[in-house]
């Protein structure tokens, strides 16, 4: 009995010394005294992040089991000004953001700053539709490493009012701030494209100033219904199709030097657009450019254009006054379709066609000459025209198109530049009767006229 009680207390000593030697042996280890530290699996952020502090602890507090940056960095959002931005990496090494985390406790709003580096990676794009219907942000600076934004970027932000664009920016894709609620709009020099309705239907937008040779894209500002000033400080060679559709306040502009052409649909519906003076380095101007410009009284065309399209001066219901050069061959269909206010045209002589409804309801027109060169006079080219009174037809015509001449009812005297028995030759449609004003027997004809009989 004695011995076993014996050897119970040897072996409860020796039990509670090894105790106390691992206990030693783990403090030692632990970091509390001289020994390396543990190895850790967290990865932290370079301390080049421009939100370092916030970047940091999200990456410390969310790391989970990456121990090299970029699997972290491809595969762990970061927490920057309490946003869990998201995004995809380039294959250049950089990085583009292509949104936020909608579920986290802090979304965008606000002033917004684009992160410059995030996840250790550069930021050199904002991602299409990356802020896509953000009502909340109102504000957004860009950062100097950023070199495009794509479309949609910032689509729908109806209360973002301002955004700064670095020098760095190359790009901005289609409809990326339309719909939004910018008042004012400089496009950096650096800027060299702007996609198609990057700023369209944007209310509240009252100036443009484009400081570069920036290439734009279709319907670049349509619907900017409060646009009035817009000016270009370098040369542009064209200015693209609906660049400013229904911009209903717009009255001025200034146009860039050396532009070209001015693309179709480009002052459609301008409505309070009063005079314009288009740059003699103008040799095109889309179809419909000036269509609906309802408060248009007067304006010149360059020499060297050699078309005036199909709708051009569609609806110009005040226009009074319209030159047109000797360059001019071809005037498109509904060219000039109600231009209501238009009194007398003259016609270039170098005008080798008409096409049909030209002149569809020009009801103030009151004379014209047509050219030496036309050969026929297309369908309804004149129709409506109820105040025609005097035409010049040259004996180079050897067809009248149906309708032409319906409901001119003020038709009187016929100029023809040929004898009665060259005038006897031509064809003229019956069809529908439309022609009966020309052909009424009691009309005034008279033959061998030129030109310049009633210019």
């Amino acid at each position: 009995m004695r011995l076993q009680s014996k050897l119970r207390r040897i072996a409860a000593h020796t039990t509670a010394s090894f105790i106390l030697a691992a206990a030693i042996l783990l403090t030692g280890c632990g970091g509390g005294g001289g020994g390396a530290p543990a190895p850790s699996n967290s990865t932290s952020q370079p301390s080049s992040s421009p939100a370092s502090s916030s970047a940091s602890s999200s990456s410390s507090s969310s790391s989970s089991s990456s121990s090299s940056s970029s699997s972290s960095a491809s595969s762990e959002p970061e927490q920057t000004d309490g946003i869990l931005w998201t995004y995809s990496k380039n294959n250049d090494g950089t990085a583009t953001i292509t949104g936020y985390d909608k579920n986290a406790a802090k979304t965008p709003t606000g002033e917004v700053t684009i992160p410059k580096v995030y996840k250790g990676y550069t930021i050199t794009k904002v991602g299409s539709s990356a802020l896509n219907g953000n009502k909340d942000i109102t504000r957004v600076v860009i950062p100097d490493t950023v070199i495009s934004i794509g479309s949609q970027a910032f689509y729908n932000c109806t209360n973002l009012t301002s955004v700064s664009f670095p020098s760095s920016l190359k790009n901005i894709d289609g409809s990326a701030f339309a719909k939004t609620n910018l008042d004012a709009l400089t496009l950096p020099a650096t800027i060299t494209n702007v996609g198609g309705r990057a700023f369209a239907e944007i209310a509240s937008l009252a100036s443009v100033t484009v400081q570069g040779k920036t290439v734009f894209g279709s319907g670049v500002f349509s619907t900017c219904p409060n646009l009035t000033t817009v000016v270009f400080q370098d040369s542009i060679r064209e200015l693209p199709s609906e660049m400013f559709l229904n911009c209903s306040k717009l009255q001025s502009i200034k146009f860039p030097g050396d532009v070209k052409t001015l693309g179709s649909s480009i002052f459609k519906k301008c409505v309070l657009l009063e005079n314009i003076t288009i740059p003699d380095t103008v040799t095109t101007i889309g179809s419909s450019a000036f269509s609906y410009c309802t408060s248009l009284r007067s304006i010149k065309i360059p020499d060297g254009v050699t078309e005036i399209k199909t709708g051009t001066f569609e609806e110009c219901s005040n226009l009074t006054n319209i030159v047109i050069p000797d360059s001019v061959k071809i005037i498109g269909e509904h060219a000039f379709h109600h231009c209501s206010a238009l009194t007398k045209l003259i016609l270039p002589r170098g005008i080798s066609e008409i096409q049909g409804t030209a002149f569809w309801y020009c009801k103030s027109l009151k004379q014209i000459a047509l050219p030496e060169n036309i050969s026929q006079i297309n369908n309804q080219v004149f129709q409506g025209c109820v105040s025609l009174q005097d035409i010049y037809i040259p004996k180079t015509v050897k067809q009248i198109g149906s309708n032409a001449f319906d409901r001119c009812t003020s038709l009187s005297n016929v100029y023809f530049g040929g004898s009665e028995a060259m005038w006897n030759e031509i064809t003229i449609s019956t069809k529908d009767n439309g022609n009966k004003f020309l052909t009424n027997p009691i009309m005034n004809r008279y033959w061998n006229q030129n030109y310049t009989c009633i210019r």
